[in-house]
């Protein structure tokens, strides 16, 4: 019976990805997700760009791994920090993030107590990174600059959340920036609940990303 081929990925020369059957993940696609990431050099770009304030005499995942498997649990569908505790032998994660075991939720929620205001701004910095180059990948020259709100829910007492009229419910009004034609995030805002849509729009604006 004919199959498809196998095929190798870069990050991993040891895994294959086969269509032949076997043990089956519903997170495999995260092997493509990883891939791309590692294309764009991810891990270097993060180390470049963030400096998180660390006071742990001991740690068994450094920040930088634990971003990484947030980011990757987010992508998967996984958007709170406990699922980390189901995840911890899964097989997909464990390759692409090349651990024997995944962090806990409370290593990863005491993560995020370590970041602060300036780490934000790195973020931002990192993914304008990322962009440049996909850009440049793409030898893109035109942009349209697409500009929105949206809604996040909260479901507690958080800093600065508040009822929405429009959205009925509460929660915060951040502010997001896209590129029209490709898709890609450019920027985004976080603002209380309560504000209008065109709020702080000028400023916002006027520090949008610059490319090279």
């Amino acid at each position: 019976m004919a199959t498809l081929h196998e095929k190798k990925v870069k990050f991993n020369s040891k895994l294959t990805v086969s269509n032949t059957g076997g043990n089956l993940s519903t997170d495999s696609g995260l092997i493509l997700v990883k891939e791309f990431m590692d294309s764009l050099n991810f891990s270097d770009l993060s180390k470049q760009h963030l400096e998180i304030e660390d006071k742990r005499l001991y740690h068994t995942h450094d920040n930088f791994s634990l971003m990484e498997q947030l980011i990757y649990q987010n992508i998967a569908g996984y958007s709170t920090d406990s699922s980390a505790n189901l995840l911890k032998q899964d097989p997909i994660f464990k390759v692409v993030l090349d651990k024997s075991n995944l962090a806990s939720q409370a290593s990863l929620s005491r993560f995020w107590d370590r970041i602060s205001e300036e780490n934000i701004s790195q973020l931002q910095e990192l993914n304008q990174a990322m962009i440049d180059k996909v850009r440049l990948a793409r030898n893109t020259t035109e942009m349209i600059f697409e500009l929105d709100s949206t809604h996040s829910d909260t479901y507690g007492n958080q800093e600065k959340t508040d009822y929405n009229a429009h959205y009925q419910t509460n929660g915060y009004h951040p502010l997001v920036a896209f590129d029209g034609l490709t898709g890609d995030f450019l920027k985004a805002e976080l603002r209380s609940g309560n504000v209008y849509t065109s709020t702080g729009i000028g400023a916002f604006v006027e520090t949008r990303p610059t490319f090279e």
